[in-house]
């Protein structure tokens, strides 16, 4: 074979390969492309200056320094006790804690950049730590002045405080806290040593006044209270409130939906809406089939032996609506056999793969607030003492759940007949911080049952909650500590009822005495004859 022959069969053994390949390639649609970029930042950053080392007691020195340059940014200062690696902080300031009294201690700091250039160290600065404090105080008037505490700021929320406070020196900060002056519920101690301070309360009841005090000691041991503190955490803020006594009853050739108007001066009148398939959601999820101040609608167009969703929303002069209440009907088939009723989603399947934010949830999650307080739980966490006479706000911090399409229904069954039941709404309020609800007065003294349904639709699975709800219709709460106690009416009856039964004893033990008296009086007059 000539050269030439060679040659064009190599061209064509190479065309091919290179058709075959690019076939391929577009064939599964692939692309890749290589970058590779090599860092150019070798340019340290500026040398750190002005460091200064502080004793502020007999275990912490306090460093400062001034902060560096870089061509592209400083990220962070490296720092060196004794030419030893401590620790990298992105501040001009760090408190190294855990050190021995009357000790002399050697910094150094050092800038890095991105790309981990370290700079040439600082000048080193040296600090002895304090001697350990005495009981008694003694040292140089410096060292035995008392540090002041001054200002105290505090920030309350529904369900907690910030309490934040400064010193005219270095000091350790304990702030103690309770619904009394015992200051019983807890301390919070700090270990660093600096001249701002701050302390984040949670877990408060809402609408209650709580007393603190603040205890600040300086390095030398020397310290200062501040006594007789005091703040209120903020009330709940309830929504507007829900029609209540939901029932669709069904008939021969309707479905009569009838509830209750919330009595509310600013209530105006209740959408009522019917879900295609499922419970509407909100005002305008689902065909509208009434609006209007009556507290009855009959749902003309249900047909027999199909199940309907309804929901009623109350309206307001702001133009607000309630969460809403939910129920179902159906006109049953004539002739066939009346089955149990389910509940609310009894339906559905409890999905083994729910998500676990929503698994964690128990009723102790649950917020339950009248007249802007927040109740606490009885019996373990399993009941919730409420009055009778008031509005109830159910209400779920918005943190607790994942950002996921669900849905919550509270279903409150009733004392007397337990398949009486009233279905409402949780929704999310307007500053998405809580899923909430509001329901008018109870109206019945006895124990409610509770359940709340969480539906999971990206995992299709519920979970349940329960609990109860004792409501008296008859006698005034108040909160103490944390128990909800029955106070006024009980207590004056049962005294009445104890001051009733002594005048009846006192009264028949003098009639006893006087009869014994005359009885005896008689006998001697009888002897007196003989």
């Amino acid at each position: 074979m000539s050269k030439s022959a060679v040659v064009m069969v190599l061209v064509f053994v190479l065309a091919l390969f290179s058709s075959f390949t690019t076939l391929y390639a577009l064939e599964d649609q692939f692309e890749i492309h290589l970058t590779v970029t090599a860092s150019t930042d070798t340019t340290p950053p500026s040398t750190p200056t002005a460091l200064v080392a502080t004793a502020v007691s007999s275990s912490q020195i306090d460093l400062s320094w001034t902060a560096s340059t870089d061509n592209v940014a400083v990220t962070g200062y490296r720092i060196y006790r004794a030419m030893v690696f401590i620790t990298t902080v992105a501040t001009t300031n760090y408190s190294d804690i855990g050190l021995s009294p009357s000790t002399p201690y050697d910094y150094t700091v050092s800038a890095i950049d991105a790309a981990l250039n370290e700079s040439v160290h600082s000048a080193t600065s040296t600090a002895t730590t304090f001697a350990t404090p005495t009981s008694g105080g003694s040292g140089t008037p410096s060292q035995t002045n008392g540090p002041v505490i001054y200002n105290l700021a505090v920030v309350p929320s529904q369900n907690g405080a910030v309490i934040t406070w400064q010193t005219t020196q270095p000091t350790i900060g304990t702030l103690s806290w309770g619904l009394t002056q015992n200051h019983e519920l807890g301390t919070d101690g700090q270990v660093i040593y600096a001249t701002s301070h701050s302390v984040t309360l949670s877990t408060l009841l809402s609408g209650t006044n709580y007393f603190f005090s603040i205890n600040a000691q300086n390095g030398y041991g020397r310290s200062t209270n501040l006594l007789n503190q005091s703040f209120q955490t903020l009330p709940f803020v309830q929504q507007f409130p829900n029609p209540t006594n939901f029932v669709a009853s069904p008939r021969t050739n309707d479905i009569l939906l009838s509830w209750k108007n919330p009595n509310e001066a600013n209530f105006e009148e209740v959408r009522v809406v019917r879900g295609n398939g499922f419970y509407p959601s909100d005002p305008n999820d689902g065909q509208v089939i009434y609006e209007g101040s009556g507290e009855q609608v009959p749902d003309t167009e249900a047909e027999v032996g199909k199940t309907y969703y309804y929901a009623v929303f109350a309206k307001y002069a702001s133009g607000q609506y309630s969460s809403g209440v939910v129920t179902k009907g159906r006109i049953p088939v004539p002739g066939e056999i009346k089955q149990p009723e389910q509940g609310i989603f009894e339906s559905l399947p409890k999905a083994p793969s729910i998500d676990p934010k929503i698994e964690a949830l128990t009723f102790l999650d649950f917020d339950f607030v009248q007249n802007g307080k927040k109740i606490s739980t009885l019996n373990s966490g399993e009941s919730v003492g409420i009055d009778g006479n008031a509005n109830l706000t159910v209400s779920l911090d918005y943190s607790k759940v994942p950002e996921i399409l669900k849905s919550m229904v509270v279903t409150l069954s009733y004392p007397d007949d337990a398949t009486r039941t009233f279905s409402f709404l949780l929704r999310v309020n307007e500053e998405k911080t809580a899923y909430t609800a509001t329901i008018g007065p109870l109206g019945k003294s006895g124990k409610y049952g509770v359940n709340i349904s969480i539906v999971d639709y990206k995992n299709r699975g519920l979970k349940k909650v329960v609990g109860d709800l004792v409501a008296s219709v008859a006698t005034a709460y108040r909160r103490e500590g944390s128990s909800v106690l029955v106070l006024r009416q009980i207590f004056f009856n049962s005294l009445l009822l104890l001051i009733i039964l002594f005048v009846l004893y006192e009264a028949f033990r003098a009639v006893f005495k006087r009869k014994k008296k005359k009885f005896f009086a008689g006998k001697d007059s009888d002897e007196d004859l003989y």
